[in-house]
Order: structure tokens, then C-alpha cells, then sequence
């Protein structure tokens, strides 16, 4: 089963990458598809070369990667900004306690990937 688009599948991908590089990408894929994925095939489909598409299960899979968002997020005790983030540590206090994370700042590439594939960040 095809994704309706192909444009969801990319935006996927897009947000998976800003924490994942090509190659961990396509073995975590191949996981589920077999032999189907491989880095060049990725990065042709990033830069319109080529017209992959992901299955419906590749989809939600590749959605596995990515933090999922917390349910007390509907009804927060209080709003924060997490500023000099690091990896996370202050974020992972006040969330335990119910609070809701509204801005990050970090300027550490490494920090920033760690914290992205950590915390739930909301696409709007």
C-alpha cells in the first residue's frame, strides 16, 4: 500500500534526517523492507532525482524514530523555553512535572540532533 502522497513521505524523511544521517536511515528501513533502501537511494529521492515512495508501513514505521508527542501536552501545568538546551536535561525535569516545552534554543549540531531525537518537537 502507497502513501496517498508523495509529499508526506518526504516531509517525513526531511524531519527524520535532521537527526539521523542516510545510511542509519536506509539499514533502520530495510529492517522492514529488505534490500529495498540503500543511502544514494535516499538522497536522489531528497533531491527530486528519483520518485521513491514510501509503503504505508515504511511510513509509520520511519514515524518510530521520531519522539512521540507527551499526553499531558493537551493540559499542561504551566508553559517553558528551554534556552541553552544542551541535551535536554532541564526540559526532562519540568516535563515530569507537567510542564510544556513552547521554544528551544541550542546552537551545538551534536546537542541539537541528540535533543531532537529525544524530545517531541511540534511540526507547527
Amino acid at each position: 500500500m502507497q502513501l496517498s502522497t508523495d509529499t508526506e513521505g518526504l516531509k517525513l524523511l526531511e524531519q527524520v534526517l535532521e537527526v539521523y544521517d542516510q545510511k542509519q536511515i536506509a539499514n533502520y528501513l530495510n529492517q522492514r523492507s529488505p534490500n529495498k533502501w540503500n543511502r544514494e537511494a535516499i538522497n536522489r529521492w531528497r533531491k527530486g532525482k528519483a520518485q521513491e515512495k514510501l509503503t504505508y508501513d515504511e511510513y509509520k514505521y520511519l514515524q518510530d524514530l521520531l519522539p512521540k508527542r507527551p499526553s499531558h501536552y493537551d493540559k499542561p501545568e504551566f508553559d517553558f523555553i528551554d534556552l541553552f538546551a544542551g541535551i535536554g536535561g532541564l526540559r526532562n525535569g519540568f516535563e515530569k512535572i507537567g510542564g510544556r516545552c513552547v521554544f528551544t534554543s541550542e546552537w551545538n549540531k551534536y546537542a541539537v540532533k541528540t535533543y531532537k531525537a529525544n524530545w517531541y518537537a511540534d511540526p507547527h
